[in-house]
């Protein structure tokens, strides 16, 4: 468990680094695909050649004996729920663990969204709900934000992955269409997961950041004791059953993966050795060609 002091110190220095990328990478980005719900009405000013004649306001142009037209804003505000998967499995990575790419990502979402006047929730969950912040904006949720992602990467609330428990109870509290970003590795039970997916996504906008750890991918030569984080238990691989695992593992994250886009949902691959802000600016640069035709 962290210590208050040095928790305090981590989540400065994670806002300070977060925030920067934000500020210079993502955050013209972040705006440019979410953007806000529609339009409200701001003011009546007068009216100018360069108007069009729909937008006049008859009755405010009456009253005061000359044209005026209805002037227009971007609503902005969007609400952002990040749900960040803290179960056993997330805690594994040979080099990062898998838990501080989550981590890494939400604070960079969350951060770029609040950055935008968006309200950010958080819901950090297993097979339960470990915490769930409601939406809000400003600089002290952000904090506070990081301060609880920090807290829950430290591995002090084990449990395994219930990802479709946790999307109901969010679909539950969120009373109007919302962006949803699932950090997860995935490791849920598929039939459960996809229909979840189905029914969250006909209301909110779900994007599922997958992460996981390359190196089953690439294990040792020599026998070993390897550890399966989600079911607390080990495994001896040796050999043929070495390269059969590793396959295994290859064909289970793809599989994740295409049950998502069966699913409707978006998906970004955040391995936890690749590069988090890259995959995020892919993300949004694809979602950006696909909406102007382009994809």
């Amino acid at each position: 468990m962290l210590e208050t002091a040095e928790l305090l110190k981590k989540v400065r220095k994670l806002e300070i680094v977060a925030g920067k990328l934000v500020e210079d990478v993502i955050g013209g980005a972040y705006h440019s695909v979410f953007k806000g719900r529609g339009i409200e009405f701001d003011e009546v000013r007068e009216y100018t050649f360069e108007d069009d004649v729909r937008d006049i306001d008859w009755n405010v142009s009456a009253r005061l004996n000359a044209p005026y037209v209805k002037k227009y804003v971007e609503e902005r505000e969007l609400t952002v729920l990040l749900m960040v998967d803290v179960s056993n499995s997330m805690q594994y990575g040979i080099g990062t663990p898998v838990c501080e790419k989550a981590v890494e990502a939400a604070a960079l979402l969350g951060l770029s969204a609040i950055n935008n006047h968006d309200r950010v929730g958080l819901s950090l969950f297993n097979d339960k709900i470990v915490k769930f912040m409601l939406p809000r904006n400003g600089r002290h949720n952000n904090l506070r934000l990081i301060r609880e992602l920090l807290s829950a990467a430290d591995g002090a609330n084990p449990g395994k992955t219930d990802i479709a428990s946790a999307l109901q109870h969010a679909c539950k509290v969120l009373k109007k269409r919302s962006v949803i970003f699932v950090i997860s590795d995935l490791a849920d039970d598929p039939a459960k997961l996809e229909k979840a997916l189905k029914l969250a996504r006909r209301r909110h906008d779900v994007i599922v950041l997958h992460t996981y750890d390359g190196s089953w991918f690439e294990l040792p030569a020599a026998a070993g004791m390897f550890y399966d984080a989600e079911n607390m238990t080990f495994i001896r691989l040796a050999g043929k059953n070495k390269k059969a695992f590793a396959e295994h593992q290859q064909k289970a994250i793809s599989s994740r993966q295409e049950l998502c886009r069966r699913s409707g949902v978006e998906v970004i691959k955040l391995e936890s050795n690749s590069n988090t802000v890259l995959a995020l600016m892919n993300f949004f640069n694809h979602r950006q060609r696909r909406r102007r035709g382009t994809a």
